[in-house]
This record gives C-alpha cells, structure tokens and sequence, in this order.
C-alpha cells in the first residue's frame, strides 16, 4: 500500500443532495446577535459524526453584521481532499429579514452556481496537498444578512482497518450563539469519549440519546490565542471520541499499514546502506544514515492520493527522489538503519501537543509528526530526520524536544516517554580594539554553541549559504556602529560535528565606534545584544492568561572586551538578579587600557505561569537595565513616558486639609472620589494620553500638591498639550523650586517653547541641556526633532545618532535617522538602515513595523508602506492607531475603496477609540462618502480634544462640502490653543483663501514656518 492512488480534480465526486436520514436537524436562534464590534457571528454550528461510515455532517449558520464582513465572507467554499473524500452538499441560502421583521429564505444557491478549483496554499511551505475548494459567488449579500450552508464528508475508499476517532476543540475567536455536536453509533459501534475542561471554563450539555451522544454549547466565550503556550496547556474545552481501545491497537494498525512502505524496493535501500557503512564503525555508520536522510534528501511534502496524511511513500520511492515528508524520510532512515542491523522503528509524535498526548484515550488524530527511534547495546536513540544541520554523536545527538510518542512496532503496548532537552549553550564573545587614529581599530567576534543552539546555527549556515550567514551577522554589528567596515569573507567555522559543538570567528576593521568621518565621540557604548540570540523576545505589554513557554535548559554568556589606549580603567563589580524562569549575573572587570563585561543569562524553568507573567516582565526589566540592551523598545513618547517610573501619588492626609478650592473644583474631586483620587485619576489619564482629563482633575487639585514636584511636572506637561501655557509656566516654576538643578523642568520647558511656536528659544534650551553630562535620551530625541523644524539637519542627524548609539533599534530614531539621510541624497543608505536593523531583529516589533511604513511613506513609496502597516496592526490587534495608519497607508497609495472597508472594520474593533474615528472619517471623506465621514470626523474631534490633527482635518473636511465659514470659525480657535500646529495653519490658510480673507497669507506663512517634512509628504487631499 505504498504506491498512493492520485484523483484528478475532474474526477473529484461532489454532489447536491438532502442530508443522510440520521443527521438531526438543530434549531436556530434567530433572534441573538453578534454584539457590538464583531462583523461576523455564528448563530449556529453543527458537527454530526456517523460513526459507522465515519462520515461528518456540518452546518453553519453565520450572520453578517458589517461592510467589511460582506466583502470578505460573501464567496463560500468548502475544501476537500478528492482522493480521500466525497462531498455531499445539502443547501447554501441566505436568509434576510423582511420589512415585516420576519426571516425569510431565499432560493438556495443552484448546483450550476458552484465552481470546482484547486489551488496549494502551502506551497511556499513546500506542502502539496492536493485538496480542491468548491466555491461560490453569492449575489446580492447584505449588511444584516445570514448565509446559510450544510455539508457532508464521506470517506472515499477508507483505509482498510482505520477505526473512528476525531478531536474536537472547543474555542472560536468570533462570537458564536450556540454549537452542537454529536456522535451517532449502531448498536456495537459505541465510541468511548472524554471532555477535558479547564478550571473554571463552562462545559458543554451532553445529553444521551438512542443513537449515541450529543452536546450543547451555548454563548461559548470567545478564545484569544497567544503566542508561545505550552503544548500540554488546553485553556479551552477539548472533547476525543474514539473507538480504539488501546494503544497498541493503534501502532499495529500503523505498522501493517506502513509494512509495505518500509520494504519498497529494498535491493537500493541496502546499496545505500553499504555505501553509507564503507569504512565507518557500526556508530559512525548510523550517524551518517542519519545526516544522509537529514541533509541529502530535501524536504517536500507531496501529500495527496489514496492514503494521504497517514501512508508514507516507499523507502525506495523516497531514495530515488530524494524529497518526502516527515513520514517518507522516517521510512527511509528506519530502513536504511535495519539495512544496518539496526533495530529502529518510526515514531510518531505531536509537534504541537507534545507530551499533552499522554492525557489522550488512544487514537490516531492526535499525531501530525514522525520521528525515527533506535536502539543499540541496549540504549534507546532518537532523531527527527526533518532537521537539517543536526550535530552530534550518538552520545550527543540532541533528542527531539517532544515529550511522547507512539512507536510503529506490533510489540508497541503504550505511549514512550522521550528524553528531555539537554543543556545548550551560546557564547558571544566579542574584542573590540579601539584606535581614535582610526588606524588598526577592529572587532573580533567568536560565537560559540552547543546542543541544539548548534544545529540551529548549522541549519542557517547551510539554509542561507556560509557568506550571507557571514554578512547578516556582520551588518547587525554595523547598526550598532556605522563607522565598522564588514569582511564577511574573514568567517571561519570550527565544527565539531561529534561533539555538536560550532564556533564562528570573524574580524571587521573598525576605524571609530562613532560615526565615520567624524572623531570618536568620548564614550563607548554598547549592549548585551548577543544574549539575544538565544534567549525570548516579549511584548512586555502583553497582558496573559496562558502560559509562557522558555527554551529551557538554556545558558547564554555575552562577553563584550573594550580594549586600546583610550580605555579608561573602571571599577571591578558584580550585579545578579533571578526571577521567575531565570538567572542573570554581570561581572564587570579591568585591567590597564582594557574593560570586560560578562553577561550570563540561564534558564530555571520550562514555563511562566500566567499569573507568573508580569513579575517576569517586571524582573526581566529590571536585570536587562543592566544589561544595556532594550528589546521589543516602544515607539518614543511624550516626557509624560517617563512619569510613569514614578508611584501614583500616595497623598498624606495634611495635604488635604488646607484645601479650600472653587464649587467647580468642588464637584470635579467630589465626582472623582477625594483629593487623593482626583491625583492619583490625574496620573493615570495622562499614562493613557487622556490630557483633557487629566487637566480638569489635576486643576482641581493642583494647588494642594504645590510641594510635590512629581505632580507640578505632570501637571505642566498636562497644561502643555491642553493649550494652557500660563499654568504651565506657573508649575515648572514650582518644580524648579522644588528641585534645584532637575533637568526635567527644562526638558518641558523645551517642550513648551516648541508648543508656542517659539522654536529658536526651544532649539537653544536642547542644546544646552544636550551638552550636560549624562543627559538623557529624550533630550536628544527632542533636540533632533526641533533641530529639523528649525532646518539644522545636521545636527538633527547627530542627535538620533546619538540615540541610536545607545538603543540601536529604537523605532523613532531609526525611522528619523533613515528618512533625514533619503532627504540628503543618501537614499540607499537610508533604505539600507531601516531595513537592516529590522531584518537584524529576533523578532520585529509592531514599532518597528510601523516605523518602516513611516519612512515609505514619507520617502514617496506609499505602496511599499502598507505591507509593514498592515504586519504592525496585525503584531498589536489590540492597537488602534497601528489600524490607522494601515488605513492611512492604503489611502497615501489610492486605494479608497479597500482603505474604506478596512476602516469601517477598525471602528467596530474599536468603537469610541479616537484613532478609529480618524481612520474611519479618512478613509470615508478620500471615498466620497461624506454621509460617514461627517459623523466619524465630529466623533474624532469629541474623543481627542487635545489632538490638533482631529480639528485640522474637520475643518478641511467643512471647507471641502462648501461650509467654509463654519470652517473658519472652528479652525481659528484651534490656532489659539495649537499655535505650532503646520497642518493646522495650512488648513485654516486655504479656508481664508476660499473666503478671500487678507488674513489668508499670513496663515500660510505661518504653514511654511511650522510644517515639518513629513507634514509635507503625508499630506491628504
């Protein structure tokens, strides 16, 4: 049975038919609906299994509720695998409620309506399948309507001996009113089944009937899925049924069926076998049976015909067609090791589940991977021929990190345990030799792995090829220092095949470890980046109720050696740190004319406990700060960024009773709860950019906070965005009598300069403030910013090299950086930073997504943008100003029409989030849609007050559907309260223009003098 039977697409069987006379027809509850925010809802989905002919009956009742769900859910398909199945389609209609509020059918979907097409959606993953999609092209599918559309699959030829069994998982990520599911058995068929619920989750209504089981799930919850949970974590209701009584059951059945495939052509198996063994001990003979299979003969995966899924190909076939999945090379690499004389047997394993599998009745649905096991002088070994550049002896052969498995043997009784991980180790070691005569300056770099870290490391080389292995390593190096001159070439690799060890050296000449050309600046700065090339990537924003899964055991040691005339001796010192699931350890050491760092980072856990999850972000904050390497670093925000460091005030009692206040102030702190709530409320509307509702809080207040400089800081930051500058002057005063000689004061003083428009006097402050000691990020971040408004671009790029110097994939100043050399000429350069600190990145962040949509668009390639915006949104669902700026960039590139429905989309993910509104207003006025974007534009301006964008664009919005004067008066206050605004200016300047207002050039002038690049280059019309 090894030779599978293929069926062309013209010969697939699908038929229109009633369904069988054992499904159960299910009622629908026609009056529930979706809920606010969800385009698409389920009001019924029915799974019936007919054990004895192992056919499934499927119904789903979905409703759509959006324009967006229209254009996307109104083409039907249903996919099958010809060879395997035939398809029974019982009807597709769509229902409508009628003037009346009855729901009415329409005439289901004709026979003649339904196209056959075959397409490989995993091609690019080097997976055929071979599966063809019935489908149909609704007509006439409206907002509110309901599509209608029940199935059934029947076995086509089924494998002689294969018993029923299915898994089902209970969770869906749209809302849905009620599911069903049943088992119908005859007499002497009664699968046995089992409902694993966690703690706490609502359990389906079974319910026992003549013919069998049924269940009952009504408003199930919606399931979020995150990313890296443990295999064996089920956070949602998972019911087997199965008529396999044992496990040894199951790998009989397996090893009849695969008997043939594993005897398929054996005279060419065994020449392989001999030629493999020439002049190699029985060990070094496996070994290479193993790399052989591994390495020579690819991956592909041709998975359709007669037995697809479950039958590998022949040994032989997969020999001299050197590709085959997982099945066909655990055949071949079996069958060459019994060619060997060596016991081994295919196994099959759950990649995804893992050892969760042991938690299963037996069965033969919960396997999707085979790996090969064997024994010798009584020690059992495992190996999964799909990995490509595995090391290691037999002593060292890294065993494949899944826990259990069900080995193809008739002497098979139950699951076997695999062994655990092993230990791996990563160590980066890099020298950097500094010359401030830009002479023989230069850096070493000498990674060296083991254990699986190895095999990843062999499996790059060997995937990428050994010179852009050598140059992807090299160019990360040279986002941190510009001035480094790579030498791909220099790579040499020491590999230890049998003691599955690697080691990489390479040398790069580095003239300075500043800018080229320039000096070298007076500090060397650095991170800890090599630690990440080993250990996770978080969103420390994340919020989790699954848990996290580590690389576990795990050692990663990043050693950065500063050495040359110029190095100045430091002080010697240590610093550890544990939290949950690590240990972290600096060592800092100096000798004349050389400074050591040693990072070590090591696992102690294989998983984070949800409830675990924030003191890990918390703690693995805190040993990175001293790790000098930020990863996953969010966008630059306002110096409102930096309160969040401090506590929420913790208000003493005697600050209260010396307040008097106004009846206005009165009722603001008596709604808010008190004095300490009204400041501790303020706090935390400016944590989320609510600015207007932090003023009217903390002017309520403010004047009993007089002695506490946390809050005059808040509150003049606050005063700042809401366009009360006198208060804001008021308040840093305050704190500067509060703390003498705090830079923070100036850096608002700065900020507040920049709000009136008074840029030279902003320009000059930064400057000064940049020239102290120690100066922060932000100051130059604000410096580099107001230095190009002012038109000093170089000292704008000096700025946010500086930045970059320190957090080298900071998103702001990376995207600024890149955009300020394109507008200099230097367009290959610029293009070339951007994207290769994003490629150089473990994972890219939503931030730095976005901030390459940014330069896209800003650099004239609108449509280059919406890729990056769209993987940004898609990074952060939970972020609707990254859904903005995708609907953003598909406007920029003219497409309207897509922006609009992507936008009506975000406004019902988000309803009353600013951004939505924006996006939705947008969109809707670029498509002439004046009766959405009207409403959308007034919503926008509602939610976000202190956002001078919201107003500017309403006001052309009004000047565009010929309400100039209402226009006029809407955006000359908000010239009051945002004087520094371009785009605000330049909107108001066309209105006065249209009006013939003698006012109109100056508003213009004032556009030209505050209108920052890219202002300019983004602009909608």
């Amino acid at each position: 049975m090894s030779i599978r039977k293929h069926v062309p697409i013209e010969q697939a069987e699908w038929s229109v038919q009633p369904p069988a006379e054992w499904v159960r027809k299910r009622t629908v509850d026609w009056a529930w609906r979706p809920g606010e925010g969800h385009g698409v809802g389920y009001l019924l989905v029915d799974e019936q299994h007919h054990v004895a002919s192992q056919a499934l009956y499927v119904r789903t009742v979905k409703m759509l509720t959006s324009l967006s769900a229209v254009q996307t859910q109104s083409q039907v398909v249903v996919e099958f695998d010809p060879a395997a199945q035939r398809l029974q389609l019982h009807e597709l209609a769509i229902w409508r409620i009628s003037e009346e509020g009855a729901w009415q059918k329409r005439e289901p979907v004709a026979k003649e309506a339904f196209l056959l097409r075959q397409r490989e959606q995993q091609f690019e993953q080097q997976m055929l399948k071979g599966y063809v999609s019935l489908v149909a092209l609704l007509e006439d599918v409206r907002v509110g309507d309901v599509i209608d559309l029940s199935w059934t699959l029947l076995p086509r030829e089924p494998l002689p001996g294969l018993l029923f069994t299915a898994l089902h998982f209970l969770a869906w990520s749209v809302p849905v009113a009620t599911y069903c599911l049943a088992l119908h058995a005859s007499a002497g068929l009664n699968p046995r089944w089992r409902l694993h619920t966690p703690d706490g989750a609502a359990v389906p209504v079974e319910t026992s009937e003549a013919d069998g089981e049924s269940w009952r799930y009504d408003r199930p919850p919606m399931f979020q899925a995150e990313g890296n949970v443990p295999g064996g974590h089920w956070p949602f209701p998972v019911l087997e049924a199965t008529c396999w009584q044992t496990w040894g059951q199951v790998a009989r059945f397996f090893a009849e069926l695969w008997a043939d495939a594993a005897t398929d052509a054996a005279e060419s198996v065994a020449a392989e076998a001999q030629r493999l063994a020439d002049d190699k001990t029985r060990n070094a003979a496996i070994v290479a049976a193993l790399r052989f299979v591994q390495n020579d003969i690819r991956y592909l995966s041709v998975d359709f015909g007669h037995g697809a899924g479950m039958l590998p190909n022949g040994a032989g076939t997969v020999l001299r067609r050197r590709f085959g999945d997982c099945k066909d090379k655990s055949i071949l690499l079996a069958a060459l090791l019994r060619e060997l004389g060596i016991a081994a047997w295919p196994v099959l394993v759950a990649s995804g589940w893992r050892d969760g599998i042991q938690r299963l009745m037996p069965s033969t649905a919960c396997f999707n991977h085979v790996i090969v096991g064997f024994e010798l002088d009584g020690q059992r070994y495992f190996a999964d021929p799909t990995v490509v550049g595995q090391g290691g002896d037999l002593e060292r052969l890294a065993a494949p990190p899944f826990g259990a498995g069900l080995q193809i043997d008739p002497a098979t009784d139950a699951l076997l345990e695999l062994p655990p991980p092993a230990l791996a180790e990563l160590t980066l070691t890099e020298t950097f030799s500094l010359d401030r005569r830009g002479a023989n300056g230069a850096v070493e770099q000498v990674l060296e792995a083991s254990g699986w870290l190895a095999d990843d490391i062999r499996a790059a080389i060997l995937n990428q090829g050994q010179r852009q292995f050598a140059k992807q390593r090299a160019d990360a190096l040279q986002q941190n220092f510009p001035a480094l001159l790579p030498n791909p070439e220099s790579m040499q690799i020491g590999d230890d095949s049998d003691g599955n060890r690697i080691e990489l050296r390479s040398r790069h000449s580095m003239p300075t470890w500043g800018q080229a050309g320039r000096k070298p600046p007076d500090f060397f700065s650095y991170g800890a980046h090599g630690l990440f090339l080993a250990v996770e990537t978080i969103d420390p924003h994340q919020q989790r109720a699954q848990p996290f899964q580590l690389r576990h055991p795990l050692r990663v040691c990043h050693s950065v050696v500063v050495r040359g005339k110029a190095v100045k001796k430091l002080k010697a010192g240590a610093f550890t740190h544990e939290g949950p699931g690590f240990r972290y350890r600096v060592d800092v050491r100096s000798q004349r004319r050389e400074v050591r760092f040693d990072y070590r980072w090591e696992s102690t856990a294989v998983e984070i406990a949800a409830e675990q999850w924030p003191e890990y972000c918390q703690q693995r904050a805190a040993a990175l700060e001293r790790a000098g390497a930020l990863v996953h670093t969010p966008a630059f925000k306002p110096v409102a960024a930096a309160l969040r460091l401090f506590p929420v005030l913790a208000v003493v009692g005697g600050l209260a009773a010396g307040w008097l206040g106004n009846p206005g102030n009165n009722r603001i702190v008596r709604e808010a709860g008190g004095i300490e709530a009204a400041g501790s409320k303020a706090f935390e509307h400016v944590k989320r950019s609510e600015f207007s509702q932090a003023y009217s809080l903390a002017a309520a207040v403010q004047p009993n906070y007089r002695n506490n400089f946390d809050f005059q800081i808040m509150f003049s930051e606050v005063a700042i965005r809401t366009g009360h500058f006198a208060e804001a002057e008021q308040a840093l005063a305050q704190a500067r009598s509060l703390r003498t000689g705090e830079i923070l004061p100036e850096q608002l003083q700065a900020a507040l300069f920049e709000a009136r428009g008074q840029l030279p006097q902003a320009l000059e402050l930064l400057k000064r403030l940049a020239g102290q000691a120690g100066a922060p990020e932000r100051v130059y971040a604000d410096l580099a910013r107001v230095s190009e408004r002012t038109g000093e671009f170089g000292n704008a790029r000096a700025a946010w090299e500086t930045v970059l110097s320190r957090h080298p994939a900071e998103p702001e100043a990376l995207y600024s950086l890149a955009r300020l050399l394109w507008l200099a000429g230097e367009r290959e350069r610029g293009d070339s930073l951007i994207t290769g600190v994003i490629a150089s990145q473990p994972v890219s962040s939503a931030a730095l997504e976005g901030a390459l949509a940014r330069y896209f668009s800003v650099t004239g390639r609108p449509e280059r943008a919406i890729e990056p915006a769209r993987r940004a949104s898609e990074r952060e669902p939970g972020d609707p100003y990254l859904a903005y700026k995708h609907v953003r960039a598909l406007i920029e590139s003219g497409r309207h029409a897509e922006a609009l429905a992507v936008a009506i989309g975000v406004s019902e993910k988000f309803p009353r989030q600013p951004m939505a509104a924006a996006a939705l207003a947008t969109a809707a006025a670029m498509a002439n849609d004046n009766l959405r974007a009207e409403p959308a534009f007034k919503e926008w301006v509602e939610l976000a007050p202190d956002n001078p964008d919201a107003v500017s664009s309403y006001g052309f919005f009004l000047h565009r559907t010929g309400r100039d004067r209402e226009a006029q008066s809407l955006l000359e206050a908000a010239t009051h309260k945002f004087p520094a605004h371009g785009n605000l200016w330049l909107n108001y300047s066309v209105v006065l223009e249209a009006l013939g207002d003698t006012n109109a050039a100056e508003a213009r002038q004032q556009a030209a003098r505050l209108m920052t690049d890219e202002q300019r280059a983004t602009l909608v019309r």
